[in-house]
């Protein structure tokens, strides 16, 4: 359904842009798939009488869930046979990012937008041994612990989900009457905002595995920011194709569990991206 509603918000407003030719184009919609790196991250938990620190946990990133190819696939069989539920749920399922920039018109080298990036980190390995140090069962500890012995499952798997402002500098190479923004765009971007991270946890407490959190938790303590740089070749004046190489950092410091109260989660981490997508772009 949020293909479909796309297709029919942009496609009216491409063929409309066709009539016009060598105008800049200054306001691109931009679509990618990618793939985000495995990471390490300090992982925190507060509740009852525990307060520890999982240090240096190994996360990887699940970002073909569903796809398992370098070019998205899950999505399209559902699609074209009317399933769009199951179509929406597979299209959304990897990993993904969106975003608009507006060049400005006094300068088309600077662009102002949002964005937004779905990534996923998980525990693949509950027997990896770390640091732990704190307070497990009200006892103090500071030792190597096996991590499946205080997590049964721990992911943020349905997105850490970065949200922000995107400022954008780029050159404009290659130009043609038609293309008169050109066709070769080599760029580099930052972005800041929010994040929205989806945490799912399981607690492994003296052999009892407990479902702790399955929701999105939203705080002004959880946010992430990020750095790129790419290029964007313009098949035509309104279509384009880029890759990015993208380095993000998460800060969620305020996850919390959704069957107690005053309880507290936080992990922080960078994050290698590859990006690659589909630019759509209008008339001024």
């Amino acid at each position: 359904m949020r293909l479909l509603l796309f297709l029919l918000g942009v496609l009216p407003l491409v063929l409309s842009g066709c009539a016009s030719s060598g105008a800049m184009t200054r306001t691109y919609f931009e679509y990618s798939r990618g793939k985000s790196f495995p990471t390490h991250s300090d992982v925190g938990l507060r509740y009852g009488n525990n307060d520890y620190t999982l240090h240096d946990l190994y996360l990887e990133d699940r970002s073909w869930d569903r796809d398992e190819s370098i070019i998205p696939n899950a999505f399209v069989i559902p699609l074209f046979t009317l399933h769009l539920g199951e179509a929406v749920a597979d299209f959304t399922e990897p990993y993904y990012s969106y975003r608009v920039i507006h060049f400005l018109k006094n300068n088309p080298h600077i662009g102002l937008g949002l964005e937004f990036v779905h990534l996923k980190v998980a525990l693949p390995d509950g027997d990896q041994r770390v640091r732990m140090t704190g307070m497990a069962d009200g006892a103090p500890i500071d030792g190597t612990v096996t991590v499946s012995d205080y997590l049964g499952e721990f992911n943020v798997s349905h997105g850490v989900n970065h949200a922000g402002v995107h400022f954008v500098y780029r050159w404009l190479l290659n130009k043609t009457p038609e293309i008169a923004d050109g066709r070769l765009q080599p760029y580099v971007n930052a972005s800041f905002g929010p994040a929205v991270p989806h945490l799912e946890l399981r607690t492994n407490d003296n052999g009892a595995i407990t479902k702790r959190a399955y929701s999105y938790n939203t705080s002004f303590k959880n946010w992430g920011g990020g750095v790129g740089a790419g290029i964007r070749y313009k098949i035509s004046r309104l279509f384009g194709l880029y890759m990015e190489y993208k380095l993000t950092y998460s800060h969620l410091h305020s996850m919390r569990f959704d069957d107690i109260d005053d309880t507290n989660v936080t992990m922080g981490f960078w994050t290698n991206h590859l990006q690659w997508g589909l630019s759509v772009m209008f008339n001024p």
